[in-house]
């Protein structure tokens, strides 16, 4: 058993991986300041080995990170493509005082816990073939200021590992998804069009029936998909089998382009009507083009293949928007 503090642990991914972290029965504190959706009352608070620390990670004091064997390091500001162009200066500043913050206070309160960076597959967004580990360090660089930070991030971890020996893990996740996570959604009822990620986001559009439906370019855009409960478990195993100063891609099996994404959610959400066409909305300059991912590292190390595939990721975020977003009657 461990005792892990999680930086950013009741956001989306760290929801799945608090879960994870209390079934292998470890003790969890989770450090979160609620800014991406508010308060939400998840179902672990109540277990008796969590505890919650409601603030923002760079307010905490180095001495709040005693006596932990692991710091999870997810917080960040983060969303989607338009997200990532509507206050890139502030991504870039927040999510770099976050991870040196973090960084810090480990090295100064718990030396010789290990320090899970979670970066991003946003690292390989120029990269126009499936990516492995070695791609990251080789690759053209980001252009998003999301991306870029993310891969500084990494460098500053790896950094700090080689100056003042911080034991690390860096983990990239490639597009989680699943129940938990929402579009924003204006006034109008409309869907905030790419401040969320793609899959929540065309979920809610397909079930307020969006006539013509909107999409970014031609949606020729390729991606893969991860269930967020894959993520956790590879991090449950990474963890378990005591792997340290490494980096992993986590990917999943569902890899499809944009528009083939959006006609299958809306078949399955609105099986009885005829898919209405697209609306072709701009795509930035940068919008990525192809991100897709290889786990053949986690396979060998791990053991690990991805359970979860695109009729149970569908399925669970349908579920999940219809119940939280949708008016019943």
């Amino acid at each position: 058993m461990a005792k892990i503090l999680s930086l950013g642990g009741c956001g989306f991914i760290g929801s799945y991986l608090a879960r994870q972290f209390l079934e292998d029965g470890h003790e969890l504190t989770c450090v979160d300041n609620f800014s991406k959706y508010g308060y939400v009352e998840h179902d672990f608070y109540k277990h008796k080995n969590f505890r919650l620390i409601w603030k923002d990670v760079r307010c905490l004091y180095p001495r709040d990170y005693a006596g932990y064997d692991v710091v999870v390091c997810l917080a960040a500001l983060i969303g989607g493509i338009a997200y990532f162009h509507k206050i890139p200066y502030q991504i870039s500043r927040d999510n770099t005082e976050i991870v040196t913050s973090a960084i810090d206070s480990t090295l100064a309160a718990c030396p010789e816990a290990t320090f899970v960076y979670f970066s991003s597959s946003m690292v390989y967004e120029r990269v126009q073939r499936p990516v492995t580990e070695e791609d990251a360090l080789t690759q053209p660089v980001p252009l998003t200021n999301y991306g870029m930070q993310k891969l500084f991030g990494e460098f500053i971890t790896r950094g700090a590992a080689q100056e003042f020996g911080l034991k690390y893990l860096i983990i990239r996740p490639f597009n989680a998804v699943g129940s938990g996570e929402l579009p924003e959604v204006k006034s109008s009822g409309e869907a905030a069009f790419g401040m969320a990620h793609v899959i929540p986001d065309f979920v809610y559009k397909a079930l307020i029936k969006q006539s013509p439906f909107e999409i970014l370019g031609e949606g020729s855009q390729v991606r893969t998909f991860t269930h967020a409960r894959d993520v956790a478990e590879a991090l449950s195993l990474v963890l378990r089998k005591n792997i340290r100063n490494d980096d992993l891609n986590i990917c999943g099996n569902a890899t499809f382009s944009v528009a083939d994404l959006a006609t299958m959610i809306w078949q399955r959400v609105n099986p009885a009507l005829p898919w209405p066409g697209f609306k072709n909305l701009p795509a930035p300059k940068d919008d990525v083009q192809f991100r897709v991912g290889r786990s053949e590292k986690a396979g060998r190390l791990l053991g690990w293949k991805p359970k979860y595939e695109i009729d149970f990721i569908l399925d669970d975020t349908i579920r999940y928007v219809r119940e939280k977003l949708v008016p019943r009657g």
